[in-house]
């Protein structure tokens, strides 16, 4: 069965979400069917998902085993089965059932996103949100907690721009991360060629930030447009933190068993791993990095060394917005000669 936006409306609290979200929303939710008899979720459990009744009946059952059916199209159906993980309640089907299912956290995301801004009821022109849509589905903001994204929008500053603009220019100090709001832009290296063209959602800006470097390349706007911008400080509290998982040196020998067919990488130049090198690490330049990034397998756990200082830390924001699991191992050259 195809979910519809008004069968996902009788449900609280899609209700209140305007239709752009709540396509996102039916772009993850799941139609499932259950037999009569099937425990649903269990008391006491940590629930990844919402459960919303569709069709049919369920019993509620609490610690002390008393009952509560739940009729769907009821008034109380138009709420999860469970609001509280882990559960209060155990779920039982007590006749075939239909049921929507969506992940918590993407449930989250969504009604912090719609707001902070964004409202039914606005006048905003079509189009004029497609940037958050862009970013809400982009690797790297899905892993940004939802209370940030709150803070993310009140700190974003909104600038209005020309057409030639040059908004970054290669060797300056980084300073502010963007995301085209509207417009279009294009990325050129020193010597003019154009790298890349951006649309409303791309963002752009964040290597010098993370990595605390100058600028690599050059953006100007095709087309007058907006931007917002988002202050280094704010960058770093709220995007880059979230998502850099790390590894120290001690904990190494034990969460490489751990990890999912670990691939360690050192973005130093060759000529550098002369002096040390981690047993077993693949050498990919940040540079080669960079152009490599489409060519890495999802299915790896890639670990960077922090041998390379600042270029690890760029690696590893590169790699987490590209959607590959990451983590920077702190310490690295305390496990030199010692086979990884």
């Amino acid at each position: 069965m195809t979910l519809q936006r008004d069968k996902l409306r009788a449900f609280a609290p899609f209700d209140r979400l305007s239709d752009e979200y709540l396509d996102k929303v039916l772009d993850r939710a799941e139609y499932a069917e259950m037999a009569r008899g099937t425990l649903i979720f269990k008391r006491g459990k940590t629930l990844e998902s919402q459960y919303y009744l569709l069709s049919g009946r369920v019993d509620l059952i609490d610690a002390q085993f008393e009952k509560r059916p739940l009729e769907a199209d009821s008034e109380e159906a138009r709420f999860p089965l469970a609001d509280q993980s882990p559960t209060q309640v155990s779920a039982v089907a007590m006749s075939e059932v239909a049921l929507i299912v969506l992940e918590r956290d993407f449930l989250d995301l969504v009604m912090a996103w719609s707001q902070s801004g964004d409202h039914p009821d606005s006048e905003a022109g079509e189009g004029e949100h497609d940037w958050m849509s862009h970013l809400l589905e982009s690797p790297l903001f899905t892993r940004i907690p939802p209370s940030h994204i709150q803070q993310l929008f009140v700190r974003f500053e909104e600038v209005e721009v020309e057409e030639g603009e040059r908004v970054v220019r290669e060797g300056e100090q980084g300073d502010f991360f963007y995301v085209l709001e509207s417009g279009r832009a294009k990325v050129t290296n020193k010597a003019g060629k154009v790298l890349a063209e951006l649309g409303a959602g791309s963002y752009f800006g964040e290597e010098a930030l993370a990595g605390d470097t100058t600028r690599n390349a050059n953006v100007e706007m095709l087309s007058a447009g907006r931007l917002m911008r988002l202050e280094k400080a704010d960058f770093k509290t709220l995007l880059q933190e979230p998502v850099i998982q790390t590894i120290s040196a001690a904990e190494w020998p034990q969460r490489r068993t751990q990890l999912n067919d670990p691939q360690v990488l050192d973005v130093r130049l060759a000529v550098e791993r002369r002096f040390g090198k981690l047993e077993g690490s693949r050498n990919l330049p940040l540079a080669q990095l960079r152009e490599s990034l489409e060519q890495l397998d999802s299915d790896k756990t890639y670990v960077v060394t922090d041998d390379a200082g600042r270029r690890s830390h760029v690696a590893v924001q590169l790699l987490a917005q590209t959607g590959l699991d990451v983590y920077l191992l702190e310490g690295a050259a305390e496990q030199y000669g010692t086979g990884g």
